[in-house]
């Protein structure tokens, strides 16, 4: 099955616009971890209109959650851990404007247009080295930069589900793939174990200490433990995707460290839209909100060939 349109993001942003599209008979499916949504972390918020006594953060996204749900709107609770647009159809004389979502559990599901709600994550590591050789040997998107390293070694710094999928991509690429943990331990999901395993992928536990390199680039990193493993790239994957991260793989112009839209949230490339903290601004939960809305509206006009929209019920 292929979806209107898929959500990538679990917070306000995300189930308000999903609530307008469902209402719209939009075919709409939510991915994301609410937990990791910004609005868990506050304990009593008293600034959003219609709560004049305040409402626990995770209440109030319980209830926008239910509200999405009970509009039509499906849910599934994952990481995503993956992107892009495909090129053909999947379905018999389906559109050809489709996109794939990955998750962490490599299940994977189709849309015709994408909406980015997945908040601001920033994947810098600050390991010595990072920033002298970014771009020289250090990089954050296997799908964009791994082709550079067909036939060499490279190293995968994370220990998530990120870590994995970005180090099974780039297996399709590079002669020697090493996950390296920079923790003390792995988190990978079972599926993401075994798919690892079954493509004799090592994985290292140990956080890097530097990165070491020539004028021509990245040679090793060095462990905390004084190992080094020698390389000729570091792709550094230790958190959720980010905006650059989703920008690279789906070709998005960027706005610093955020995805750049124009008014009804379309970002540079035709189907997607971007809203809430993946496009930067106010960090409030009435903006992430009233972005979901504008997102939707704009996704319902062009889905059914509308000048106007409204929905006042």
């Amino acid at each position: 099955m292929a979806y209107d349109v898929i959500i990538i993001g679990a917070g306000p942003a995300a189930f308000s616009a999903a609530t307008f599209l469902a209402r719209a008979s939009v075919s709409v499916l939510v991915i994301g971890e609410e937990e990791k949504s910004g609005l868990v972390d506050a304990s009593h918020v008293q600034n959003y209109p219609g709560f004049p006594q305040g409402i626990a953060g995770p209440l109030l996204l319980d209830q926008m959650i239910e509200q999405a749900k009970k509009q039509g709107a499906a849910f599934v609770h994952g990481e995503v851990t993956h992107a892009e647009e495909i090129a053909g159809s999947v379905e018999q004389g389906a559109r050809s404007d489709r996109f794939l979502v990955r998750t962490a559990e490599r299940k994977e599901y189709y849309a015709h247009n994408l909406l980015l709600a997945h908040g601001a994550f920033y994947m810098k590591a600050n390991i010595t080295g990072e920033k002298e050789y970014a771009g020289k040997g250090v990089h954050y998107c296997s799908l964009c930069d791994g082709p550079l390293y067909r036939a060499k070694s490279v190293v995968v710094l994370g220990n998530g589900n990120l870590a994995a999928e970005e180090a099974l991509q780039l297996s399709a690429y590079a002669g020697e793939v090493t996950v390296v943990s920079h923790s003390l331990s792995f988190s990978f999901s079972s599926e993401y174990k075994k798919a690892l395993n079954e493509k004799k992928i090592p994985q290292q536990i140990g956080r890097v200490k530097r990165i070491e390199g020539s004028e021509e680039g990245v040679t090793a990193v060095v462990l905390d433990n004084d190992t080094t493993v020698t390389t000729d790239a570091v792709f550094i994957e230790i958190g959720m995707a980010s905006s650059p991260i989703f920008a690279q793989k789906l070709g998005l112009e960027l706005n610093g460290d955020f995805v750049r839209v124009d008014e009804d949230m379309r970002t540079s490339r035709e189907g997607v839209w971007a809203i809430g903290l993946a496009r930067g601004g106010v960090n409030q939960i009435v903006k992430s909100v009233g972005d979901g809305g504008v997102a939707a509206v704009d996704i319902i006009k062009k889905l059914k060939g509308l000048p106007q929209y409204l929905d006042h019920t």
